[in-house]
């Protein structure tokens, strides 16, 4: 049995954790995750029944969970990776703001954060994402989607910066990541490519 210890990680991080431990143990059967929060619960439940594999869910402390997963014959088969269903076309991510939709500022920039570390473990990874308006402070001085971003960098993906944003917030000395670009380019690579907003 492998065991992942997700105790005061976020959405997406359990997930995201889980599906990579199942990937790098086809061999294992069981797992069992540890989890400090019930919306960790549900999402790792919904990803078992997505691979069709057995989950249950068991409180064992004031907070804690402790969700075990078990794989049959119908999962081994789910796992089997069919590129058919995998769309691999190119696509690029424009994020317009530090935060991700509307609602109390912390919690809108850790949603942000969040989206911004999914889009590494992605089996298909972003051409390029392009930052404009606020977006660039996440190319400047926000260290946690900086890191990110220079993960997702080193993998290929071009990480470009509005040069006129930067500016209007002072951040051009601060760029951490990427390249400087214009809203001309900005407006060729968007209505030249499949476009992801998530604000």
């Amino acid at each position: 049995m492998k065991k992942i210890d997700c105790l005061g990680k976020v959405c997406p991080i359990p997930v995201i954790e889980t599906k990579k431990m199942i990937k790098e143990n086809p061999e294992e059967k069981d797992f069992e995750i540890l989890v400090d929060n019930e919306v960790a619960t549900e999402n790792l439940k919904k990803m078992a029944k997505e691979l069709k594999i057995e989950s249950t869910c068991e409180k064992i402390e004031n907070g804690l969970y402790r969700v075990s997963l078990k794989k049959n014959e119908a999962s081994q088969c789910e796992l089997i990776e069919d590129t058919s269903s995998i769309d691999t076309s190119s696509y690029v991510v424009a994020i317009s703001d530090d935060r991700m939709g509307k609602g109390d500022e912390e919690f809108s920039k850790s949603l942000l954060e969040g989206f911004i570390y999914a889009l590494t473990e992605q089996d298909v990874i972003p051409e390029k994402v392009i930052f404009y308006n606020r977006g660039v402070m996440l190319t400047s001085v926000n260290e946690k989607t900086v890191e990110d971003l220079q993960n997702l960098a080193s993998k290929g993906v071009e990480i470009l910066s509005c040069g006129l944003c930067l500016g209007n917030y002072k951040l051009k000395e601060k760029l951490k990541v990427g390249e400087i670009t214009n809203m001309y380019k900005i407006v060729e690579i968007l209505r030249s490519h499949h476009v992801v907003s998530p604000c």
